[in-house]
């Protein structure tokens, strides 16, 4: 009986996570990604990974099952929050793939005060957030890339983390708002969740430069001068 659950199991030839700092694209390529006939993606962030272990593989082993009656090849999840637990992922699905968007801190502390009304919460989120994705850069199972790149190209963007996964690239992947999808239903802001099931459910948002109307000055100045200022000169935005 094992063998022939790990059997069904080995159907799925890729498993990958998409994850980093909230609101900077993660939901959005998760969405296009859904789009490919190849991949099973649930609309939910499940964060299975902060569960007891044997819970999280009980879950994550559902999933599997899931995508193999679904006939697809390729499982798919979305947790920003699973940036903490990358290493956790590596021991228990072994194999397991990364793809780890980033964004103008100015941008995403914006977005992120926006929702949570507390920019020293956001801005730490960012920073924390982004120090671990910056840690896993050159490891070979992360892809990490810029939300202001998918915005100017696309198509190429898509094709690299198409390519990064296994997956065959076609252009109606960029069709993928013909086929709304809804995310954020359990949200405790039914306002945001409108707003963000809106945003991904229209052509890739371009959604730079609102910092210069919405960014207070002191996290302004901790993004460009301060703590986060490293960060901002890795990911090539100073």
């Amino acid at each position: 009986m094992l063998c022939r659950r790990q059997g069904r199991c080995d159907l799925i030839r890729c498993k990958g996570f998409v994850c980093g700092c909230g609101h900077s694209g993660t939901t959005l390529i998760a969405t296009i990604l859904a789009s490919h006939a190849d991949v099973f993606l649930p609309f939910e962030e499940t964060n299975v990974f902060f569960k007891w272990a044997p819970l999280a593989l009980y879950r994550y082993s559902k999933l599997k099952r899931a995508a193999i009656g679904a006939g697809k090849s390729v499982l798919l999840e979305k947790t920003p929050r699973h940036i903490r637990r990358v290493d956790r992922i590596r021991r228990l699905v072994p194999g397991a793939k990364f793809v780890m968007p980033v964004r103008d801190g100015r941008d995403t502390v914006a977005s992120l005060t926006r929702r949570l009304g507390g920019a020293t919460e956001s801005l730490d989120r960012w920073i924390s957030d982004n120090t671990m994705v910056l840690a896993e850069r050159g490891s070979k199972d992360v892809l990490i890339y810029r939300y202001e790149d998918l915005v100017d190209d696309p198509e190429a963007t898509i094709e690299k983390i198409c390519t990064f996964l296994g997956l065959s690239f076609d252009q109606s992947l960029l069709d993928y708002h013909r086929n709304p999808q809804r995310w954020f239903t359990l949200d405790a802001q039914p306002q945001h969740a409108a707003l963000r099931n809106q945003q991904v459910n229209q052509p890739i948002y371009d959604g730079r430069g609102r910092w210069k109307t919405e960014l207070g000055q002191q996290e302004l100045m901790e993004l460009t001068e301060g703590r986060g200022k490293p960060l901002m000169q890795a990911f090539g935005y100073l």
